[in-house]
């Protein structure tokens, strides 16, 4: 079988959502907490978005790469960049895979996207609690206050993010379409000169 390469078009799409990815991080709200700064931000659903549009690697690193840029430009994330790009990886990468896995349909697009929430939140109080309470060395009640503190916050951010995320792609989806710059994904059939 001939391997797959990314094509000219796909770099660009990648390149184009990590800038929407960058771009809708910068719409956030700061949130200081005792164990540092978080925030709620919009990029979140652009990264699960990338993956819906355009599958789980695409999509995936467009979330990554846009999220991880974010971080570089500002001091007390930058450290953690690496971090980002492997966390929103995930999430896009979660959210395209199950959605674009055989027929797309709108029950695969929300729970991709449901997935791809929730699958990031679960990473991301994994980094903190091991950040925190191991690294650091913080007492595991402050680490535990932290992150029952901004739960609140968070649950309601991920409801945002999933209702905007599905509601975004079923708003664009038929121009893109129209377009032909994405269409459903079918897993490619083998040819005589993939053999």
């Amino acid at each position: 079988m001939k391997k797959k390469k990314f094509t000219t078009r796909d770099i660009t799409q990648i390149a184009i959502m990590a800038a929407f990815v960058f771009a809708a991080t910068n719409i956030k709200i700061d949130i200081p907490t005792p164990l540092g700064k978080t925030m709620v931000h919009m990029g979140n659903i652009i990264c699960v978005l990338s993956g819906l549009l355009f599958g789980p690697v695409h999509g995936g690193l467009a979330a990554g790469i846009g999220s991880a840029i974010f971080d570089l430009t500002d001091p007390i994330f930058a450290p953690e960049f690496w971090i980002t790009f492997i966390m929103k990886f995930l999430m896009g990468f979660i959210a395209g895979k199950i959605a674009n896995t055989g027929k797309k349909s709108q029950g695969k697009v929300i729970l991709g996207t449901v997935c791809g929430i929730f699958g990031y939140r679960i990473i991301y109080l994994a980094k903190e609690v091991i950040l925190h309470y191991f690294i650091l060395k913080s007492p595991w009640e402050t680490v535990l206050g932290v992150l029952l503190s901004t739960n609140l916050i968070s649950i309601l951010s991920m409801i945002w993010n999933i209702i905007a995320s599905v509601m975004l792609y079923n708003l664009i989806t038929p121009s893109l379409k129209k377009a032909g710059i994405i269409k459903d994904y079918a897993p490619a059939k083998k040819t005589e000169a993939d053999e």
